[in-house]
């Protein structure tokens, strides 16, 4: 036996052997260690990309859902701003229609090409995109007839028809497109969850290896549960600052929940209404169709379950009954499905409805007085044109013959008198004249084209020179004027409002007479006549515009009293306005727009000051 320092050695060999032994097993294993947690990277991160992948596929699914929510809703609200637009004619339904209308279009082509990736729904969509251009047409026709007044006297059955049909045949395909995400949505889910179960696996087995790992795991999950946590505070937020009261019903029509505004339409709160019946919320003589409504929705589980809308009466916890609409929508859930219906209390909108009716009806009458009117004007244009003319005409035809005839046998006053005679017979023939001008110009239909408007200002301001060449006036006519508009009316106000300027500049040894126009911050302009001549006291302007009321004396300027009602009556027809302003002897200027959106009636968009 061999010793070593007295004791024998062969022990120590032994210890030493088995010392090399364990290094080498803990070197074995810590080589193993490290590639296993070098495999088990390499597998974490496989696995990490397919969840990725994953992920990616459900947030792309969920981005066509939305898509497609967007789409039906951007639809209804056309669809619903056209109708309110074609009923009222309230302009402020069109900011809506236009705005819904023109993004429609953008979406579907964005939902393309999300659908890139998949043929049977973007055929789907293709198929449908037609069907919703011919829907979007048909509601800008009803615009179109609305902005007209004609929506109820034409077409309003069947565009009202045709647009319910199309708008059908929409929300079907866009439901089923949904219907087969959702499912899709259902699938990648699963997919999403497994491969998280196996990459929690992978990361806990990591975690024996790794306390870093496992740290990273548990930080990844504190986020991940805080942000599910701030997302349903973020929806129930949402939920609560809904307009309408918001409640999912199961197929016993059962309520399993409700938000804040439903407690403030109907007194109940979500934990009083957990467990009840819809039918709660509706009157007694309602609540049978109540329980049909909601038995026939769930009835069509294994179809299309499409969203409805049902007008009802709810029914307060005190007792009180008001008007509301209800929309039911379907909701699929693990535990099986259930139903959204949205109420809308919509009291409000029954009194617009009963006070457009009514003023409906006072159209109606109206209408009919107004037609009656125009009957009677016409009468009354027949008996000026005959009744009136023909005796003023053996007037004026006597008393020429008593100047031409028997004038040696009238002295001086005989003849002035008979002078005075024919000329009040002539004035009041001009006045004939332009009644009968005035009521066929109100009853003539409008033809509107476009012009150059500079040009019929010049031909006009020629014709007054050629009547006096010998007087000294400088017009300033714009250039460039281009209109549209009935060149023939609007001759009639250039030549009024021309006529009017050469008229009360006649005492000015040199007048000058202006045209021109003056761009608004809406994009339409405010055209102007002016002149340095005999102006008028502002104090009277109201009666500027009504027949027969002159601000001058015959005897200083001739004229009937009709040229500026006729003026006003053509720029009203034009859907514009007139005003004027004026100075004593220093000259007056008279605006008009051809737009009913452009100028402004208190002038003050332009300077009338007369030049100097």
């Amino acid at each position: 036996m061999v010793y070593w320092f007295g004791e024998p050695i062969r022990p120590h060999l032994e210890r030493m052997r088995r010392s090399r032994g364990r290094g080498a097993l803990w070197g074995a294993g810590f080589v193993l260690a490290v590639l296993l947690l070098v495999a088990g990277i390499g597998v974490s991160r496989r696995s990490g990309e397919q969840l990725q992948e994953a992920t990616r596929a459900l947030t792309h699914t969920r981005e066509v859902l939305e898509s497609l929510a967007d789409i039906s809703a951007r639809m209804s609200e056309v669809e619903s701003s056209a109708r309110s637009f074609a009923i009222s004619g309230k302009q402020s339904h069109l900011n809506p229609f236009y705005t819904a209308a023109k993004s429609v279009p953008p979406q579907v082509d964005e939902l393309k090409h999300l659908l890139r990736s998949d043929p049977g729904s973007l055929e789907s969509l293709t198929q449908i995109e037609p069907v919703i251009s011919q829907h979007l047409k048909v509601m800008k026709d009803m615009v179109e007839l609305g902005n007209r007044n004609l929506f109820r006297g034409f077409g309003q059955r069947g565009l009202t028809d045709e647009g319910s049909k199309l708008m059908e045949q929409i929300r079907g395909a866009l439901s089923s497109m949904e219907k087969e995400q959702r499912a899709r949505l259902a699938q990648q889910q699963a997919k999403l969850a497994a491969k998280t179960d196996h990459v929690e696996l992978i990361s806990f087995a990591g975690s024996a290896l790794a306390g870093v790992l496992v740290l990273a795991c548990a930080m990844a999950t504190f986020g991940a549960v805080h942000r599910r946590r701030k997302a349903d505070e973020k929806l129930d937020r949402l939920l609560g600052s809904m307009p309408d009261g918001l409640f999912i019903v199961n197929a016993e029509g059962k309520i399993v929940s409700s938000n804040a505004q439903a407690e403030k339409l109907f007194g109940y709160s979500d934990r009083e209404l957990q467990g009840e019946s819809m039918a709660l919320l509706v009157p007694e003589r309602f609540r049978q169709t109540q329980r049909q409504y909601y038995a026939g929705y769930f009835s069509q589980r294994s179809g299309r379950m499409p969203t409805t809308t049902l007008e009802l009466c709810g029914l307060h916890k005190d007792g009180r009954e008001f008007p509301i609409e209800m929309s039911t929508k379907p909701l699929a859930l693990d535990n099986g499905s259930v139903v959204t219906s949205a109420i809308r209390d919509i009291t409000g909108r029954k009194q617009v409805e009963k006070q457009i009716s009514k003023l409906n009806k006072e159209l109606e009458l109206r209408a009919v007085e107004l037609e009656v009117a125009y009957k009677e004007l016409e009468a009354f244009s027949y008996s000026v044109s005959h009744d009136l003319r023909s005796p003023l005409q053996n007037i004026d035809s006597f008393s020429q013959i008593l100047i031409e005839d028997y004038a040696n046998r009238l002295d001086s006053d005989g003849r002035d008198y008979v002078q005075r005679l024919r000329a009040s017979c002539q004035h009041m023939e001009e006045i004939i004249d332009a009644l009968l001008a005035l009521s066929n110009m109100m009853r003539s239909e409008l033809q509107i084209e476009a012009f150059d408007l500079s040009a019929l200002a010049n031909t006009v301001a020629a014709d007054l020179k050629l009547k006096n060449p010998d007087r000294l006036v400088d017009w300033v006519i714009a250039e460039g004027l281009s209109v549209e508009g009935d060149p023939q009316l609007l001759r009639v106000v250039l030549e009024n409002l021309f006529g009017n300027a050469w008229k009360f500049t006649a005492n000015r040894p040199r007048a000058r007479i202006e045209f021109g126009a003056l761009p608004q911050s809406n994009g339409a302009r405010t055209y102007f006549v002016r002149d340095d001549g005999a102006g008028f006291d502002m104090a009277r302007a109201a009666s500027l515009f009504t027949p027969f009321k002159r601000l001058h004396d015959q005897s200083e300027f001739r004229g009937t009293g009709i040229g500026l009602a006729t003026v006003q009556r053509v720029i009203q027809r034009h859907r514009g306005k007139i005003w004027a302003e004026g100075v004593v002897d220093r000259g007056a200027t008279f605006c008009f727009t051809l737009t009913d959106d452009g100028g402004a009636p208190n002038g003050r968009n332009h300077d009338s000051t007369p030049p100097k």
